[in-house]
């Protein structure tokens, strides 16, 4: 079977190269697409995300208030430590700064790693500065908002179905507080937040690459091709979703489905931020599937009652 698959790994490794030659165009737009999209969606909008959280974190200085939070929180889903600060920060912040931020807690002790998995599966929120400013693209303010929300929601639902998936482990350290300075914080968040972005700017063009490839390669229609394109990576899926002529509904619920599965780009990037932790992908996966599929049947039976 080893040997299989190194011939099967040589075999792509010169396809591959083959390709690229062949090629070459494609190969130059689509770096240069991928560095526009990281320059002008991405990096605006998380490089700022991932300092603040980095610094909310390691300060301490939201702890006080979440603990009003966290008796709850950890009632509702049966989580530990300071994990309703987890699940706020996510909110707002978006994939795949979640990732980021459970792999801090867990260094500093905030929460279990049972917590962290339960957490990896519920706290996937698209950005919503970046949600709400490609889907106004295609859709009106109404169908834009209802499909954010529909989005957020959804993760309450996927936290209810792990609730009893793993029992908690109480820590000790549950409100450390932190007396770091935010000048001296600023300088390691800022290293933090560039090194994690620069991973994802080569996720985001490695796979806008293999989809530039599939789609001229391939005789698709349209409506293929943006299917294809949300599965490796949704920011460009959603930006071409416009010039599909169909059903609103229809595009209503591809748009809510791109954007709940993530793309394997962003699959690409929680796998290498929780790498070299305990956090488990597979939760991060299972989540999503739940997460397309509660988040498009909400989706219908609201638009069933109120359109």
């Amino acid at each position: 079977m080893n040997k299989v698959k190194k011939i099967f790994t040589i075999i792509l490794i010169f396809s591959s190269i083959y390709l690229l030659f062949r090629y070459n165009y494609l190969l130059n737009i689509s770096v240069t697409k991928a560095v526009n999209l990281w320059l002008n969606k991405v990096f605006p909008t998380l490089f700022i995300m991932f300092i603040l959280n980095d610094i909310i974190i390691n300060s301490g200085i939201f702890n006080n208030i979440s603990m009003y939070f966290n008796y709850y929180f950890n009632k509702i889903f049966k989580t530990d430590g300071n994990a309703s600060l987890a699940f706020i920060l996510s909110l707002f912040s978006g994939t795949p700064s979640s990732a980021f931020i459970l792999k801090e807690m867990i260094q500093n002790n905030q929460i279990s790693i049972n917590t962290a998995n339960k957490l990896i599966s519920f706290t996937y929120f698209s950005n919503p500065l970046f949600l709400y400013t490609i889907l106004r693209l295609t859709f009106n303010n109404y169908i834009t908002i209802k499909i954010i929300l529909i989005h957020y929601l959804t993760n309450i639902l996927i936290g209810l179905i792990y609730r009893n998936k793993e029992s908690s482990q109480e820590i000790n350290t549950f409100y450390k507080d932190n007396n770091n300075k935010i000048l001296i914080l600023l300088p390691k968040a800022i290293n933090k937040s560039f090194n994690t972005l620069l991973m994802i700017l080569g996720t985001i063009t490695f796979y806008m690459i293999i989809t530039n490839f599939i789609t001229t390669m391939g005789n698709f229609n349209y409506l293929t091709q943006i299917i294809i394109k949300g599965l490796f990576e949704i920011t460009q899926a959603l930006n071409e979703l416009n010039n599909l002529h169909i059903l609103s509904i229809i595009k209503e619920l591809i748009a809510l489905s791109i954007i709940s599965f993530g793309g394997l780009s962003i699959h690409t990037q929680v796998l290498s931020i929780i790498s070299d932790t305990k956090i488990s992908y597979k939760n991060f996966f299972i989540g999503r599937l739940y997460h397309m599929l509660l988040s498009t049947l909400t989706y219908c039976f609201f638009y069933w009652i109120i359109g």
